[in-house]
């Protein structure tokens, strides 16, 4: 082959021209350089000139005097700046150079209802004018169908445009599937105008552009019944683009590889990343019950909204035991269900196989809830080393890639579930407080006022006034709420390791409501911990320290002595 018509823009391993080799018939862009020459060999003379005057300068002899070091300065101080300018003024002349990007000379032409290009040679075959142009210019909505066959597979996009209206695009066979906003505009936009940078060769060896078994190759077809062909090999050495080859021809472009990345895609690429929707009334934002199982899991979790005013809770965990949930993980657990959106689609209309090997077919995790719109059940695999999990929508019929942070569901447990203070109830719905410990055993009877006023404003308030009495004394009221805001705020510290032996104490609150009463009991544990009990099933641990100073200020209250907060 005519070394003259190979180009410096193919793969590193290919590129053999020597600095000295020219084609016969110099491109433009060189003839453009070879007209600055002259400029530029002055512009170094002028340099080299003041360079040599700057040594001369330096090397006079010291006079002694200060008007001759004046001078030197003075001398020294024009030449850097003179050296600059000239600089900058070359700099400037190679600038204006390159930024006249030529446009190479083809002409455009339809055979057999296919667009070609043809790239204008001279007599000896090489190309005339190179640069900058265009293989295409049509707008998306004159596309009626795309076909693309890549190292991936293969699919079909149809569009339509409506007069007046939006153009809608279909992935033929995936016509149910909700898409990914922005994707198919993306391929209908490179497939409707094709620019490219440069001719890289005309009739070439497509074998050495990754071209003879491209990576992509996409067949447009248009509302006027034209089509076009574009294959898309390797890209560039150096990150100069990607090389394409445009209808029948052996010609070689350069493109931005920007512009042929869609070409590259799959189905999944298309795809909405929606694994749920949002809702569409606020009304349903919230479910009626949550179900979280799954191989992880001993036993299911149920988790409902607490519609029970005599507690502080957001929600209620009913199995596998009864107790107000921890707000925190509760409330992320009710986030991580509706408007969950996915990093990436992994597989549309999958087949049991694939079920299997992407760990859904066994859940790891699963959620099931309740909506007033609508039931949404969840299937999640176990975590991989990056922390991405696999999450099945059996409605969507679509798996998905997501980081396990994002669905809380997925890694809770009865644990974390755990209220932070298990007693805590709104003071004003306590009927008794039943409180034993060692030789202390006392009920307290629990007596609230509620006064309504307004204020200045016209506003409702509500003063609420609690008292409580031992014995038929009543006790007093400072002292009793301190010591109720100590039970309220016991904390749970952690789990327990094992089931406590020796009973410390025991704390029931009965209520005025129609709430079954809540009993917390202290046991025994190690050297700094005891074990907790809610309504019979361990939830956890409590400092002695605290339990043991609760134990003294109950004392203190029946003794009529002061209670110190903890």
């Amino acid at each position: 082959m005519d070394e003259n018509k190979k180009e410096v823009l193919k793969p590193v391993e290919e590129q053999t021209m020597t600095d000295h080799a020219q084609p016969e018939s110099a491109p433009a862009d060189q003839a453009v350089e070879k007209v600055n020459a002259p400029d530029d060999k002055k512009e170094n003379e002028a340099l080299n000139s003041f360079l040599s005057r700057e040594q001369e300068v330096k090397k006079a002899k010291p006079s002694g005097k200060r008007k001759p070091v004046i001078i030197l300065i003075i001398a020294v101080a024009a030449v850097a700046i003179l050296a600059v300018l000239l600089i900058v003024l070359r700099t400037n002349s190679k600038k204006s150079v390159t930024e006249e990007t030529p446009v190479a000379e083809l002409s455009l032409s339809v055979n057999d209802g296919v667009h070609e290009a043809n790239i204008a040679l001279d007599d000896h075959g090489n190309i005339l004018k190179n640069g900058s142009g265009s293989l295409l210019e049509y707008v998306p909505a004159q596309i009626k169908r795309i076909d693309v066959e890549n190292q991936d597979g293969s699919f079909s996009v149809t569009a339509e445009t409506p007069s007046g209206e939006a153009t809608v695009y279909k992935i033929v066979g995936f016509e149910k599937y909700p898409l990914q906003a922005g994707v198919a505009d993306e391929i209908a936009k490179h497939c409707s105008e094709i620019n490219f940078t440069r001719i890289v060769e005309a009739n070439a060896n497509l074998a050495d552009f990754g071209l003879e078994e491209p990576r992509a190759t996409a067949k447009v077809t248009y509302t006027d019944d034209t089509s076009s062909i574009i294959h898309v090999g390797n890209e560039a050495a150096g990150a100069a683009g990607t090389y394409v080859a445009f209808g029948t021809s052996k010609d070689v472009y350069l493109v931005n590889s920007t512009d042929v990345q869609s070409f590259l895609y799959s189905v999944n690429n298309f795809i909405s990343l929606d694994i749920t929707d949002k809702m569409e009334d606020s009304d349903n934002a919230a479910f009626s019950k949550a179900t979280i199982s799954g191989s992880r899991y001993d036993d299911e979790i149920v988790l409902v909204p607490n519609k029970d005013e005599t507690i502080e809770a957001a929600y209620l965990m009913t199995s596998p035991i009864e107790m107000p949930a921890n707000p925190i993980e509760a409330g992320d657990i009710a986030g991580n269900i509706r408007g969950l959106y996915a990093e990436s689609v992994v597989c549309v209309n999958p087949s049991d196989d694939q079920l299997t090997s992407y760990g859904i077919a066994k859940p790891y995790a699963q959620i099931s809830a309740t909506y007033p719109d609508t039931d949404i059940t969840l299937q999640c695999s176990a975590p991989k080393d990056d922390g991405i999990v696999y999450v099945y929508n059996p409605d969507k019929n679509v798996i998905y890639s997501i980081q396990l942070a994002a669905v809380c569901w997925a890694k809770t447990g009865v644990e974390l579930l755990m209220p932070e203070n298990p007693m805590n109830a709104k003071l004003r719905y306590i009927d008794e407080i039943a409180f034993s410990a060692g030789d202390t055993d006392f009920t307290l009877n629990v007596k609230t006022t509620v006064e309504e006023t307004t204020d200045d404003n016209g506003n409702n308030q509500e003063n609420v006034t609690s008292t409580a009495s031992y014995d038929g004394k009543e006790l007093n009221t400072d002292d009793f709420n301190v010591f109720y805001q100590n039970i309220a705020m016991i904390k749970n510290i952690g789990a327990a390791e094992s089931d406590g032996k020796d009973k410390v104490m025991t704390v029931t609150f009965r209520y005025t409501s129609d709430r079954s009463a809540d009993t917390l009991t202290v046991y025994s544990g190690d050297s700094s911990k005891y074990i907790m009990e809610y309504n019979g099933k361990t939830i956890g641990t409590v400092s002695k320290t605290y339990i043991n100073s609760l134990i003294e200020g109950a004392d203190n209250l029946i003794a009529g002595k002061s209670v110190a907060g903890l």
